[in-house]
């Protein structure tokens, strides 16, 4: 069944012998029998089928019995880099949502901390993204605060019920192309909205046309001290960015290439420091920095409540229905953006396998606990997984010392965040999006395919125009019509071909036939037919198909009358079903001019008698042909 490889004779001969000589010392020393019986006692029982489910729901059990010290010292190096690389991320992402610094850095402890025991992908590192922030501000801009606190919650309540339902296979209809264009148009979006903070300019609207119209109107309002210190920033960044490239180099030292890629990955750490040093020294010769500093960052650590359904303000009171209409489609939305990032990063490690359902669950809880020391909705990111990858990562422990970090950060550090430039944290998510865009996947579906390079096209326009989340619907919906039209419109081929120089009509359909498609087999065979004037065998060749309804079933025995042009059977075109499976046939109506036939020898006998039949041949090729066949003819 396997193709066998070749094995060369004298290194399988040296095998035999290496393998005869351990097991002679074995026998000679008795530690042969000794070693069998101490692997029998070390061989225990397969675990059982409860301690198999919580193995397989809270990971943090598989690999923490095996943990090590080498792992320890890895974790522990790669968990103090993505701490000290998530504290501005997640402040510039809380002003990307129109939060406050600390409800950023709310969400950058409490997930990963989750995280820490039910994630399944060791390289996720969970925390606020601009992706997420982007989506939500669609839903939370121009409302009370709570608004973002319960988005969170109800987000994580949908990823849930998503998660205990089984519902993961729904993601399976998100196709490549329509994420890697959902991440293209989302990082144009975030690079947009930071344009503004770049020039000084403070404003917060809904959709990109909107924010453009404001931007132009209001561009006599820029300031060149927030443009000079944000440009300054990037130029670092990019900077520190390439050193990448020499720690990657194996013609430098070790010690260069391990000094490099520290800096590489702690980029976004050095350039905030450096611009609140900057602004602290400034503030000390003056009262006025000439460009805008972050607020609202207060030294406390996040109470536990559970957040309120109902939200009271000054000027309003919201019920829980209000909210949930208030927030729309929000809440589907964020849980669906939030796990396709997850999702993505699974693909990209070795094991290339992702548990959806798992996942969804242990996103659920992450957003769920969230919302109870005030976060903003949270996920996984792509340059967090970059860092965590470039650091040495081993296992999920490393969240742990992330967590701990941002809540000394909370604890201690916070007041020192007011002296962080805005325009600083606007470069560090210029730079981190940026990596989102490909233009190099459409134009290989240039080239290759176009068709997805259509659903490529339309999902980056409409979430570019009209907002990430009706581009994602829409092309989910697009998805799902393109898969609906290859069910109907399944791949058939249709030709004439030659059996012992009688032609017939070969139908080849592919995969499964089922209710959509069968009227389209019967057009395409009729079509045949009709080209060959009703005068040719139809032999329909079964041996793709794996499935086949009820209706399919019965279209194949009306294609059969179809085949019949007058009231008799004599006249009628034979409709020959060749290797169909056994498991099906019974589904199939037999009628007059319909047979099963499992081999080549029995469509030529079909063949030779429905050119008998016909006159396509005289009796002496009959005789000839039935001798071929094995029969034998008797002639008077």
């Amino acid at each position: 069944m396997y193709p066998q490889l070749e094995v060369d004779p004298e290194l399988t001969e040296r095998a035999t012998k290496v393998r005869l000589l351990a097991g002679h010392r074995d026998t000679k020393d008795g530690s042969g029998a000794a070693s069998d019986d101490k692997v029998s006692k070390k061989a225990s029982p397969p675990p059982s089928k409860w301690r198999r489910a919580l193995l397989r729901h809270v990971p943090v059990l598989q690999w923490l019995p095996a943990y090590n010290m080498e792992w320890g010292i890895d974790d522990v190096i790669a968990g103090i880099t993505l701490g000290l690389t998530i504290i501005p991320e997640s402040i510039a992402c809380a002003l990307l949502a129109g939060l406050p610094a600390r409800y950023g850095l709310c969400s950058a402890f409490i997930g990963p901390l989750i995280y820490l025991i039910f994630g399944s992908i060791d390289k996720v590192i969970i925390g606020p993204t601009s992706l997420v922030a982007l989506v939500s501000v669609q839903f939370t801009v121009g409302r009370p605060i709570e608004f973002a606190f319960l988005l969170t919650f109800l987000s994580g309540i949908v990823q849930i019920i998503m998660g205990s339902m089984h519902m993961g296979f729904v993601f399976e209809f998100i196709s490549m192309p329509v994420i890697k264009a959902f991440s293209s148009a989302t990082a144009i979006l975030v690079i947009e909205s930071q344009i503004k903070v770049l020039l000084g300019i403070k404003y917060l609207v809904p959709g990109l046309i909107s924010s453009v119209s404001t931007l132009s109107s209001r561009i006599s309002e820029a300031n060149i001290g927030d443009l000079i210190m944000g440009s300054c920033a990037i130029i670092f960044l990019l900077l520190l960015e390439l050193l990448e490239r020499v720690a990657r180099s194996e013609k430098r030292s070790k010690a260069l290439r391990i000094c490099c890629r520290y800096l590489s990955t702690s980029r976004n750490t050095l350039i905030v420091l450096i611009g609140g040093i900057v602004s602290y020294i400034w503030l000390g010769y003056s009262e006025k920095l000439p460009y805008a500093l972050s607020q609202n960052a207060l030294s406390s650590l996040p109470d536990f409540t559970v957040p309120s359904l109902t939200i009271v303000t000054q000027e309003r009171s919201y019920s829980f229905w209000q909210i949930l209409s208030e927030l729309s489609v929000g809440i589907v939305v964020i849980p669906i953006v939030g796990i396709l990032t997850n999702i993505s990063i699974g693909k990209l490690t070795p094991k290339g396998l992702v548990d959806t359902n798992h996942e969804l669950l242990t996103v659920g809880l992450c957003n769920v606990f969230g919302s109870c020391v005030q976060a903003m909705p949270s996920s996984g990111a792509f340059t967090r997984y970059a860092i965590s990858a470039a650091c040495g990562l081993k296992t999920p422990m490393a969240n742990l010392y992330l967590g701990i970090i941002v809540l000394l950060a909370l604890g201690y550090l916070s007041p020192y965040f007011n002296y962080i430039p805005e325009a600083t944290l606007a470069a560090i998510l210029i730079c981190s999006i940026f990596t989102l865009l490909d233009f190099r996947l459409p134009m290989r579906l240039w080239r290759e395919s176009k068709r997805d390079l259509g659903i490529w096209l339309l999902c980056f326009c409409v979430c570019v125009l009209f907002g990430v989340e009706v581009g994602l619907l829409v092309s989910i919906v697009v998805t799902a019509l393109h898969l609906l039209f290859l069910w109907a419109r399944p791949e058939i081929l249709v030709k004439i071909e030659e059996l012992d120089e009688m032609q017939y009509i070969s139908v080849v359909p592919g995969n499964g036939i089922y209710f959509p498609a069968i009227n389209h087999l019967r057009s395409l065979v009729l079509k045949a037919c009709s080209q060959a004037d009703f005068k040719i065998t139809v032999v329909i060749d079964g041996y793709k198909i794996t499935g086949l309804d009820y209706t399919a079933a019965q279209g194949i025995s009306k294609l059969s009358s179809d085949l019949c042009r007058q009231s008799d059977a004599s006249s009628s075109i034979l409709l020959v079903l060749y290797r169909f499976p056994a498991n099906l046939q019974h589904l199939i109506d037999l009628t007059d001019n319909l047979v099963f036939c499992e081999n080549e020898g029995k469509v030529r006998e079909f063949l030779t008698q429905e050119s008998l039949r016909n006159g396509h041949i005289n009796l002496k090729d009959h005789i000839r042909a039935s001798i071929d066949l094995g029969y034998k003819i008797d002639i008077e």
